[in-house]
């Protein structure tokens, strides 16, 4: 279960806890990989609507558990534009902040085998800073070479509600439960972009390469010498599709299929190495109206081949 305490088996496999803990939060946290939204829902349950039995799904369970924020910016720190006009050859450096919120609350009954319930709480706080440089080779070929860092923080926040949880507490505590932790986190990117224009809109091919490693430090005991670590290797087809190109209004059908490859520590809480991803929406172009964000907008996304299965309301911002 993804940041959970069923990944606490034994005192010696806290340290792979704290592994796949913060490396799922790297994978959680961002949105070009998972998309997490609101108004969870099973796809599966929308098209056999006539059948009666609407019991939720552990993987639904589990997106309801989990709360994500993230709110990114980037600045534009330099652009080249080409010196020949034959020639739409340009570099551009960005830089890219982030900062994110992701909770995991479960009720468990893991320390108790009576009918009260423990609360588990699972908190990160992450802090993401990185430099991009573009390189347009030509009209439709875009690559991007990024260097990143995470700086993470967890909590766990756990209450024993049963007389038999209470006993372990001494034990679990600051060891398993209520406890924190750290990590850093560096992670290189590389990403290449192919983007047609077509008289409809336009369609993009997006193939994502990222691969990190990090450390832990001033945290819990149990928690030195953790080296969360992994990689995820992204493929996109994107189509923008105009439906309202006039002076006041710039709206577009949105839709996107990927494929996401994983590798690492996190491979054991999503239990996959790969997962799809489909998003429909409608955006809207915001330039006319802020620099702030290039378009915004909200959809639909169904997310399948993991312990994440199923839909959610998302909203867009700087989609395409």
């Amino acid at each position: 279960m993804v940041l959970s305490l069923l990944s606490h088996h034994a005192l010696a496999k806290n340290k792979v806890y704290f592994e796949e803990l913060f490396s799922t939060a790297v994978v959680l946290t961002d949105s070009e990989t998972i998309t997490l939204g609101v108004g969870n829902f099973d796809p599966d349950k929308l098209l056999k609507s006539h059948e009666q039995d609407f019991t939720e799904s552990d993987s639904i369970k589990l997106r309801n558990e989990l709360t994500a924020y993230s709110i990114p910016y980037t600045w534009v720190l330099s652009e080249s534009k080409p010196k020949k006009k034959q020639s739409t050859f340009f570099y551009k450096d960005e830089l890219t902040t982030s900062i994110s919120y992701l909770k995991q609350k479960t009720k468990t009954d893991l320390l108790s085998q009576s009918s009260i319930t423990d609360d588990n709480k699972d908190e990160i706080y992450s802090a993401y800073f990185a430099y991009s440089k573009h390189s347009q080779l030509n009209d439709n070929w875009d690559f991007r070479l990024r260097i990143g860092s995470y700086l993470m923080h967890h909590e766990n926040s756990f209450n024993y509600n049963s007389e038999e949880s209470q006993q372990y507490q001494d034990i679990f505590d600051g060891v398993f439960l209520n406890l924190s932790a750290n990590a850093f986190i560096i992670e290189p990117n590389v990403k290449l972009t192919y983007s047609h224009p077509k008289d409809w809109g336009k369609w993009q091919y997006i193939s994502d390469l990222n691969v990190f490693n990090g450390v832990t430090f001033n945290g819990v005991e149990s928690s030195q010498d953790a080296n969360p670590h992994g990689w995820r290797f992204n493929n996109a087809l994107k189509l923008h599709y105009n439906l309202n190109q006039s002076k006041f209004h710039a709206e577009s059908l949105y839709v996107k299929f990927q494929r996401s490859d994983i590798g690492g520590d996190m491979v054991n809480s999503l239990g996959t190495d790969h997962f799809y991803e489909l998003g429909i929406g409608i955006l809207l172009d915001t330039r006319k109206f802020t620099d702030l964000a290039e378009n915004v907008g909200i959809g639909i996304n169904i997310h399948h081949g993991s312990n994440l299965n199923g839909g959610s309301i998302v909203f867009y911002f700087n989609e395409l």
